[in-house]
Protein backbone atom coordinates (compact mmCIF):
# COMPACT_ATOMS: atom_id res chain seq x y z
CA UNK A 1 0.00 0.00 0.00
CA UNK A 2 1.48 3.31 -1.07
CA UNK A 3 0.99 6.21 1.33
CA UNK A 4 1.20 9.87 0.54
CA UNK A 5 4.06 11.88 2.14
CA UNK A 6 1.60 14.78 2.42
CA UNK A 7 -0.82 12.66 4.46
CA UNK A 8 -1.01 12.84 8.25
CA UNK A 9 1.72 11.23 10.34
CA UNK A 10 -1.03 9.49 12.31
CA UNK A 11 -1.40 7.05 9.39
CA UNK A 12 2.07 5.59 9.98
CA UNK A 13 2.61 5.99 13.73
CA UNK A 14 2.89 3.06 16.10
CA UNK A 15 0.45 2.48 18.91
CA UNK A 16 0.48 1.70 21.78
CA UNK A 17 3.53 3.67 22.88
CA UNK A 18 5.86 1.90 25.30
CA UNK A 19 6.50 4.13 28.29
CA UNK A 20 8.63 4.10 31.40
CA UNK A 21 8.76 6.32 34.47
CA UNK A 22 11.71 8.67 34.86
CA UNK A 23 12.50 7.04 38.24
CA UNK A 24 12.96 3.56 36.72
CA UNK A 25 16.48 2.15 36.42
CA UNK A 26 18.27 1.65 33.13
CA UNK A 27 18.19 -2.05 33.98
CA UNK A 28 14.37 -1.88 33.93
CA UNK A 29 14.46 0.10 30.69
CA UNK A 30 16.67 -2.53 29.05
CA UNK A 31 14.28 -5.27 30.17
CA UNK A 32 11.29 -3.33 28.77
CA UNK A 33 13.00 -2.76 25.42
CA UNK A 34 13.98 -6.43 25.13
CA UNK A 35 10.57 -7.73 26.24
CA UNK A 36 8.74 -5.69 23.60
CA UNK A 37 11.51 -5.96 20.96
CA UNK A 38 11.56 -2.19 20.49
CA UNK A 39 14.26 0.48 20.34
CA UNK A 40 12.82 3.38 22.31
CA UNK A 41 10.72 4.17 25.37
CA UNK A 42 8.83 7.38 26.01
CA UNK A 43 9.81 8.60 29.47
CA UNK A 44 7.04 9.96 31.67
CA UNK A 45 7.29 12.29 34.64
CA UNK A 46 4.06 12.71 36.58
CA UNK A 47 2.22 11.15 33.62
CA UNK A 48 3.51 13.68 31.09
CA UNK A 49 6.11 13.04 28.35
CA UNK A 50 9.51 14.12 29.66
CA UNK A 51 12.00 12.52 27.29
CA UNK A 52 13.08 9.44 25.38
CA UNK A 53 15.47 6.66 26.28
CA UNK A 54 16.73 4.43 23.49
CA UNK A 55 18.67 1.23 23.14
CA UNK A 56 21.61 3.40 22.04
CA UNK A 57 21.53 5.25 25.38
CA UNK A 58 21.67 1.94 27.24
CA UNK A 59 24.42 0.46 25.04
CA UNK A 60 26.56 3.57 25.59
CA UNK A 61 26.33 3.11 29.36
CA UNK A 62 26.99 -0.64 29.16
CA UNK A 63 30.07 0.06 27.01
CA UNK A 64 31.27 2.56 29.62
CA UNK A 65 31.01 -0.13 32.29
CA UNK A 66 28.09 1.46 34.14
CA UNK A 67 25.93 -0.50 36.57
CA UNK A 68 22.50 -0.15 34.97
CA UNK A 69 20.76 -0.86 38.25
CA UNK A 70 22.25 2.34 39.72
CA UNK A 71 21.35 4.71 36.86
CA UNK A 72 17.90 6.23 36.54
CA UNK A 73 16.17 6.69 33.20
CA UNK A 74 15.60 10.37 34.03
CA UNK A 75 19.35 10.87 34.39
CA UNK A 76 20.25 9.56 30.95
CA UNK A 77 17.17 10.23 28.80
CA UNK A 78 17.19 12.72 25.97
CA UNK A 79 15.11 15.44 27.60
CA UNK A 80 15.01 17.86 24.67
CA UNK A 81 11.79 16.19 23.60
CA UNK A 82 10.57 17.02 20.11
CA UNK A 83 6.95 16.07 19.40
CA UNK A 84 4.59 16.43 16.47
CA UNK A 85 0.82 16.65 16.26
CA UNK A 86 -1.07 13.72 14.72
CA UNK A 87 -2.40 15.81 11.84
CA UNK A 88 1.07 17.03 10.75
CA UNK A 89 2.12 15.72 7.35
CA UNK A 90 4.56 12.83 7.10
CA UNK A 91 6.93 15.08 5.15
CA UNK A 92 6.80 17.77 7.86
CA UNK A 93 7.45 15.14 10.53
CA UNK A 94 10.51 13.99 8.55
CA UNK A 95 11.73 17.59 8.41
CA UNK A 96 11.25 17.89 12.18
CA UNK A 97 13.37 14.77 12.68
CA UNK A 98 16.14 16.07 10.46
CA UNK A 99 16.11 19.53 12.07
CA UNK A 100 16.19 18.08 15.59
CA UNK A 101 18.61 15.26 14.66
CA UNK A 102 16.38 12.59 16.21
CA UNK A 103 15.19 9.18 15.05
CA UNK A 104 11.92 8.97 17.01
CA UNK A 105 9.07 11.43 17.48
CA UNK A 106 6.23 11.11 19.93
CA UNK A 107 2.96 11.96 18.19
CA UNK A 108 0.42 13.95 20.18
CA UNK A 109 -3.29 14.60 19.76
CA UNK A 110 -3.51 17.90 21.58
CA UNK A 111 -1.61 17.11 24.79
CA UNK A 112 -2.36 13.37 24.78
CA UNK A 113 0.06 10.71 23.52
CA UNK A 114 -1.32 9.41 20.23
CA UNK A 115 1.61 7.31 19.01
CA UNK A 116 5.28 7.17 18.07
CA UNK A 117 6.88 7.52 14.65
CA UNK A 118 10.40 6.43 13.78
CA UNK A 119 12.68 7.03 10.87
CA UNK A 120 11.89 3.44 9.81
CA UNK A 121 8.23 4.40 9.54
CA UNK A 122 9.00 7.50 7.45
CA UNK A 123 11.51 6.24 4.90
CA UNK A 124 9.23 3.83 2.98
CA UNK A 125 6.54 6.49 2.61
CA UNK A 126 9.04 9.11 1.48
CA UNK A 127 10.56 6.68 -1.01
CA UNK A 128 7.10 5.84 -2.38
CA UNK A 129 6.70 9.56 -3.03
CA UNK A 130 9.77 9.61 -5.26
CA UNK A 131 9.28 8.33 -8.79
CA UNK A 132 12.00 6.34 -10.54
CA UNK A 133 12.30 9.18 -13.03
CA UNK A 134 13.45 11.42 -10.15
CA UNK A 135 16.40 9.20 -9.14
CA UNK A 136 19.82 9.48 -10.74
CA UNK A 137 22.62 7.04 -9.89
CA UNK A 138 26.08 8.60 -10.10
CA UNK A 139 29.24 6.52 -10.82
CA UNK A 140 29.98 6.01 -7.10
CA UNK A 141 26.64 4.22 -6.78
CA UNK A 142 25.07 7.04 -4.79
CA UNK A 143 21.45 7.70 -5.67
CA UNK A 144 20.45 11.34 -5.95
CA UNK A 145 16.92 12.65 -6.09
CA UNK A 146 16.56 15.29 -8.76
CA UNK A 147 13.25 17.07 -9.21
CA UNK A 148 12.53 19.49 -12.02
CA UNK A 149 10.83 22.63 -10.77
Amino acid sequence: MSRNPHGPVSTIMSWPVATIDHDATLDEAAEALAADDIGVLLVLRDGDPAGIVSERDIVAHVAAGADLSHLLVGEVMADDLVTVQADLSILAAARSMVDAEVRHLPVLQGRLIAGMVSIRDLVPVLLDGIGDEDVVVVPSGTRLVVRAS
